[in-house]
């Protein structure tokens, strides 16, 4: 039985989406459309479904088709020590470290959160049983869990072709690997025995029990496919599967996103993990040079410019719809609109957002010719995921004022949550044009381009960065409210730590 393009409507696509996204935390924004439409056509042909309707109806009956879309859904770009910094820190460092003051033979366990066909839960094995004292003076299991069933099979026959060895040693290769054929090979036994698969949904509420007390965890390009408060979410979860000390290793592009209060950020000189915080460790031992602990300052208040460019007033009928509140306060003064933005500051510090967005609505409804409002709300909803409303509200603070500089960066960092990359660079250019020494659009800048392999321009970015925040801009980022997830000497740092690897 074919699918037509008809048959599967955009409102009955929206449906299954949400539905994916519900289950599974799985979220199809603009760039990843066209991959569900392709996942849903191929598995209503094998079932022999014509309509949408009753593919999501199949999907609600039972997981087996759920994993059988999930599979297709999921992309595997994976090979054995893929970013080798961090098989080199847990090799020399962590390991020989928690052996030391750790009891008589240890026992270590290590997770690969979303390990897709199991090249990193491998490495992690083949990089432990090449430390001296392995299975002596200590011993260890490696885990690897993902969602996709099918690569959890492949992962367990253990079975590999000669692309998944493009960072992987002669040696190596020769020592771990029996060759069967001219393009496959088969990990070896006392390998293999370390490590162990489950089929597991990271974005489940409750974790197995066979997950608990973990020395370290590798959660490496799996956060691309959830939301930024989902990324936060199974990102604290997993920080509380760890032992106290433990490490969370992410991918060097995943570092700046995810933060709390029991880690902190370490810098080996190679590479970059978060360690959990031990309760019975003094204050001091987080203060070391090369550990730094998430920013607590709260916002800077609100003060109204002293000179303010003449505005073109806009009709009012054209702003409503971004104002919702329904009791509006239109006899505010300067000063009430200024202590109104200032409780909301105060609010979204709090993570009271719904408060806070109360707080602005009301701003707007006593003026809104109040341009730092619409910005906020904007901020406040884009970390809500909600991007549609945030880039509404950044064009009409536009609107009023072409050169707002706190719009075109929201712009940007939306048009990067949803992985429109030339569309960012557009937007951090603008900002950069408004506000040259705005630095969080050079980092922002530096960032895409890494990820596009734009190698001169990245390095450029960073060294810009640099430059603007030892002189002093650390504050000057351009935003009302930032949720600084570190203080100037992480960003420094991981600003050279990029260049050293651009470099290499």
């Amino acid at each position: 039985m074919s699918v037509t393009a008809n048959s599967l409507t955009a409102c009955a696509l929206e449906k299954i989406s949400l539905f994916i996204t519900k289950r599974y935390g799985l979220e199809f924004r603009q760039h990843r459309q066209e991959l569900l439409w392709q996942a849903v056509q191929e598995r209503m042909q094998a079932c022999t479904v014509s309509s949408t309707e009753q593919y999501l109806r199949l999907l609600q009956q039972g997981k087996e088709e759920v994993l059988l879309l999930i599979n297709l859904l999921t992309i595997h770009e994976t090979y054995f020590f893929r970013e080798p910094a961090h098989f080199a820190i847990i090799r020399k460092q962590i390991i020989p470290r928690l052996a030391k003051s750790s009891g008589p033979k240890p026992f270590f366990r290590l997770l690969s959160a979303g390990c897709s066909t199991g090249e990193e839960a491998y490495s992690l094995a083949m990089t432990l049983l090449t430390i001296p004292g392995t299975g002596i003076d200590w011993d260890f299991e490696i885990i690897g869990v993902d969602v996709d069933t099918k690569a959890i099979h492949k992962a367990q026959a253990g079975l590999y072709g000669s692309y998944s060895f493009r960072s992987c040693s002669r040696e190596i290769q020769n020592n771990c690997f029996e060759r069967l054929s001219k393009d496959c090979f088969l990990i070896k036994r006392q390998v293999k025995e370390k490590v162990r698969f489950e089929a597991l949904n990271l974005f489940e509420q409750v974790y197995p029990d066979w997950l608990q007390n973990l020395d370290i965890v590798f959660y490496r390009n799996v956060s691309i496919y959830f939301s930024r408060e989902q990324q936060q979410d199974i990102f604290h979860r997993l920080t509380g599967l760890l032992k106290p000390e433990g490490c969370l290793f992410l991918s060097c592009t995943e570092t700046l996103y995810h933060h709390n209060k029991h880690m902190i950020l370490v810098n080996s000189g190679d590479a970059f993990y978060y360690q959990k915080t031990a309760a019975t460790l003094p204050s001091v031992a987080i203060a070391k040079s090369s550990q730094y602990s998430v920013c607590t300052q709260p916002p800077p208040a609100y003060v109204p410019p002293q000179k303010k460019r003449p505005l073109t007033r806009i009709p009012r009928k054209l702003l409503s719809p971004l104002i919702t509140t329904t009791n509006p306060k239109p006899c505010l003064n300067t000063d009430d609109c200024c202590q109104l933005f200032n409780t909301a500051l105060i609010l979204i510090k709090s993570k009271k957002r719904t408060e806070a967005l109360q707080c602005v609505d009301q701003l707007l409804s006593a003026d809104s010719q109040f341009i730092q409002a619409y910005t906020l709300k904007a901020n406040i909803l884009l970390g809500q995921q909600q991007l549609t409303a945030a880039i509404k509200l950044c064009k009409t603070a536009l609107v009023l004022e072409p050169f707002c500089l706190e719009a075109y960066l929201l712009l940007g960092m939306a048009a990067k949550l949803d992985n429109r990359f030339d569309d960012a660079l557009q937007h951090f250019k603008e900002a950069v044009y408004v506000t040259p020494e705005c630095w969080l659009a050079h980092f922002y800048l530096a960032e895409i381009y890494q990820f596009c392999s734009e190698i001169a321009y990245a390095k450029r970015e960073y060294e810009v960065t640099s430059k603007l925040l030892k002189q002093g801009n650390f504050d000057n980022h351009g935003l009302s409210f930032f949720d600084m997830p570190f203080q100037l000497n992480d960003f420094l740092q991981l600003c050279q730590y990029n260049l050293e690897k651009l470099q290499n």
